[in-house]
């Protein structure tokens, strides 16, 4: 049985994916693009290295846009559940995926008083300074104008020691600051657990795990896996030094088996 993804629009959680920011705003994704690349089933789950009894039901590198109309049927090939063993149950799905995101947001986030129209730009190098996109994406956050012609702009899951860019280059006096503090919510998301990256990681993949609706008991009837998505709030934005920076939130995510 092939896994069945529907979007379904939610507005009513803002969730902290990966940041930990004074003020910060969210808006609504355009367009949410993730790499799969693996996903298990798991009897029980105390973290992101714990899958009890992990079944791979899905594997492969994948990518989904998980804000768009069209997601359902982009990722319907993805994983077969079909091996799973008779009279076993599920409780748990980890999700192993890349931590490169592509995003896009038409409607600009107000995220301060002075960052007032914060939009996705395509990435540049000469966003990271003395660094590039290649070397700096997991240890630099950078900066955006204001009220920008919105693109599709790639983020990063970066490492908990991180450069905040301070200047559109990332450089010069006062155009970064070093080694800020970043925390990975556990539990406050939808995501029961998440990958935390050290200072140094130059790690690819990010693992969540999720906690299915149900208990699910496998059954001689194959089993169908929905996974709804949720965007409205899946971009977020902050004002650095009258610019804005912005970062990929965790959408809203239901698993669900029967």
């Amino acid at each position: 049985m092939k896994i069945i993804y529907k979007i379904i629009p939610i507005g009513l959680l803002v969730l902290t994916f990966f940041t930990n920011y004074s003020y910060s705003a969210t808006g609504a994704a355009d367009v949410y693009k993730v790499t799969m690349r693996k996903v298990e089933l798991c009897t029980s789950s105390s973290g992101v290295s714990s899958c009890e009894g992990a079944v791979v039901v899905g594997s492969g590198d994948k990518v989904v846009d998980i804000a768009s109309v069209n997601a359902g049927a982009a990722a319907a090939s993805y994983g077969d559940s079909t091996l799973l063993p008779l009279g076993e149950t599920y409780t748990h799905m980890r999700v192993t995926i890349d931590r490169k995101f592509t995003i896009k947001n038409s409607t600009a986030i107000a995220a301060g008083s002075n960052a007032t129209a914060c939009r996705t730009v395509a990435t540049t190098d000469e966003m990271y300074g003395s660094a590039s996109e290649s070397s700096g994406k997991y240890t630099h956050k950078p900066v955006i104008a204001n009220d920008q012609t919105a693109a599709e702009m790639n983020v990063y899951l970066i490492n908990d020691k991180y450069t905040q860019c301070t200047a559109l280059t990332c450089s010069g006096v006062g155009g970064f600051n070093l080694d800020q503090t970043l925390n990975y919510a556990q539990g406050t998301g939808s995501s029961t657990f998440q990958t935390q990256h050290a200072d140094g990681s130059t790690e690819n993949d990010h693992v969540l795990i999720y906690e299915l609706s149900s208990p699910y008991t496998v059954a001689l009837i194959s089993p169908q896996i929905d996974i709804s998505f949720g965007t409205s709030a899946a971009v977020g934005a902050n004002e650095a030094n009258e610019l804005c920076q912005i970062w990929a939130e965790e959408p809203v995510v239901t698993v669900s088996i029967k």
